[in-house]
């Protein structure tokens, strides 16, 4: 009898050696797959997501406050100005979103394959800005009461955001100006 006890110990003891072997090889396994995993994503992405977070919020709280206040002229008691910049706004208001998405999750639009795309976005970028300058600056002139006096916090809010737009992008003339002038003067002097 005593050897049927000893046999039983020790196929526990290899049983628990194999179940410990078998464990360690699954964690190695796992740690090679999550190496060929880190080794496949772009650097950028592996240590950026983070650091891209406060952009992607910032630009989802922008682009969803222009989008609410723009969901709350289409009631159906409001007789606010409804054109194609209404519509405009808010499919780059959507499209703005989905480009700041998909760059955190780490896809490059500004490679070299996707310049076209860069182009694109800027140029739509423009109209945007004049865009969303003109339909808050009418709804303003025209007190559209959806849009003044059903939320006029976010009005306001509206109406500091179209003149900052302007303010920012005269101030990057300005300053492309300076160094076209500077840089016409270096090379006219040498």
């Amino acid at each position: 009898m005593p050897s049927r006890k000893s046999s039983r110990g020790s196929s526990r003891n290899s049983s628990r050696r194999s179940s410990r072997k078998s464990s360690r090889n699954n964690s190695m396994a796992l740690n090679n797959f999550q190496s060929d995993i880190d080794k496949s994503m772009p650097k950028d992405t592996q240590k950026s997501i983070g650091s891209k977070m406060p952009h992607f919020i910032f630009t989802l709280a922008l682009q969803g406050s222009i989008l609410y206040y723009l969901y709350n002229l289409e009631d159906a008691d409001c007789n606010c100005i409804r054109d194609w910049r209404h519509n405009f706004i808010k499919g780059m208001s959507l499209l703005i979103i989905f480009f700041s998405f998909i760059a955190l999750i780490g896809f490059d639009l500004k490679n070299s394959a996707f310049k076209w795309l860069v182009i694109i976005k800027f140029i739509l970028t423009i109209i945007n800005v004049y865009a969303f300058f003109t339909y808050v600056g009418d709804l303003n002139k025209t007190q559209c009461s959806c849009a003044v006096n059903k939320q006029p916090i976010l009005n306001s809010i509206m109406n500091f955001i179209r003149w900052l737009y302007v303010i920012i992008i005269g101030l990057a003339l300005l300053v492309l100006i300076a160094f076209i002038v500077l840089g016409y003067s270096l090379f006219k002097s040498l």
